[in-house]
């Protein structure tokens, strides 16, 4: 990989680089998240900052960014449940993409130690857990590198259209 790779929290200056991606990763892989591209596209600009500037400042909650040359090129949040003490031990990564021309360089590994590293250290989560669709071999295949546990499987997790339905392994990492 040529030029300079840099991982930091993301700020409210990379909304217009977040929202490229974020749009980026919708249309690439809707199997892969909650949200969808049509839904995104009917928000607002207005609508858009302020969800992203939200997902910025909800306490707990982490966004992490993989820059090469001071390009986004992905992304990975990090969550938990602060408020609720019977959950504040677990959290939950979200949100995982690197667009297709750095993938296979290792920036999804850097992506998720570092969220791990924030896991244990920041948010004091003693495990955290993550789905990914059962399809997504090599993210699947990362996660259980990484020291990621399968405990499950979700069926019918998401619905894309009318007839077509997404399995997602549900993973834990206890740190």
């Amino acid at each position: 990989m040529a030029g300079e790779v840099r991982f930091r929290p993301l700020e409210e200056s990379d909304f217009e680089q977040f929202s490229s991606l974020q749009q980026e990763a919708l249309q690439l892989a809707p199997e892969a998240f909650g949200s969808d591209y049509e839904s995104y596209q009917a928000l607002s600009l207005l609508d858009r900052e302020q969800q992203f500037e939200a997902l910025l400042h909800y306490p707990y909650n982490y966004v992490l960014g993989a820059f090469v040359d001071g390009t986004l090129v992905g992304m990975a949040g990090f969550s938990c449940e602060h408020t609720k003490p019977k959950l504040r031990h677990k959290g939950r990564i979200w949100g995982m993409y690197i667009t297709p021309d750095y993938r296979g360089q290792g920036l999804g590994e850097q992506l998720l130690q570092r969220l791990l590293k924030i896991a244990k250290e920041d948010a004091h989560c003693e495990q955290v857990l993550l789905s990914v669709a059962t399809t997504n071999q090599s993210a699947y295949g990362l996660y259980l590198k990484a020291g990621f546990l399968r405990y499950g499987t979700e069926y019918r997790a998401l619905k894309l259209g009318e007839n077509h339905y997404v399995d997602e392994h549900l993973m834990m990492y206890l740190l």
